[in-house]
């Protein structure tokens, strides 16, 4: 473990050492865009599609922590994100339909591919999982308070970004946090690399997420039609 990690905890030392992806996350034009109101329709169209189906995947991987029958604290917080992916979805149809857009169910291969990546951690047991899906709350928390100093008040999607830097969300990945201290305690050496790497696939899932709604990256034959 890093001596950033041990000084600050397992999962702030996580976030530290990955501090460039995470800036790279904030600096990303999709990010940039929805921040200050001007992100193009279509890419919100996809970004609301894809973030539907990824919610109901990462539903699956809480479901798959919960199985695992943790501490009450942390079960309490799985249940509470396993509550917004049913909620989220919802939203997000409701979105697509101001939109003028129709929900589409098939997922494109970054979200695909993100989803089942959050999906296999959760299945490697209950420590890697939980790196994964802190990493996926850290990577938005961070990312949001990075860009909340050019949010125009008046900006079109301005709720969105208060919601994702607000304290009830703040305390929640901050809880997060804590119980994969609490659950890893000294980790191995082996175990430190896995932790690392997951976070870090994670942010790099997460910043192909972003790409993927920025460029329009369907699958080819979408792209041909």
């Amino acid at each position: 473990m890093s001596s950033q990690s041990l000084a600050t905890g397992l999962a702030d030392g996580l976030a530290g050492n990955h501090a460039d992806l995470l800036a790279e996350l904030a600096g990303h034009p999709f990010v940039r865009a929805l921040a200050d109101g001007t992100l193009p329709e279509a890419a919100l169209i996809a970004w609301a599609r894809q973030c539907r189906l990824f919610c109901l995947q990462e539903r699956r991987a809480l479901m798959v922590l919960r199985s695992f029958q943790p501490e009450p604290e942390l079960d309490g917080m799985l249940a509470r994100l396993v509550d917004d992916t049913e909620r989220e979805p919802r939203e997000l149809t409701e979105t697509l339909a101001q939109l003028g857009s129709d929900v589409v169910d098939e997922p494109w291969p970054a979200c695909l591919g993100y989803s089942s990546y959050v999906l296999a951690s959760a299945h490697q047991g209950l420590l890697t999982g939980l790196a994964a899906v802190y990493a996926v709350e850290r990577s938005y928390l961070d990312t949001w308070t990075a860009v909340l100093p050019s949010v125009p008040p008046e900006a079109r999607w301005s709720d969105w970004v208060d919601n994702w830097t607000g304290q009830p969300f703040r305390a929640l990945v901050g809880t997060l946090g804590r119980c994969l201290d609490d659950l890893a305690g000294t980790p191995s050496k082996q175990m430190q690399a896995r932790l690392e790497q997951t976070f870090e696939d994670v942010l790099k899932w997460e910043l192909a997420f972003w790409e993927m709604c920025w460029l329009q990256q369907g699958w080819p034959q979408d792209a041909q039609s």
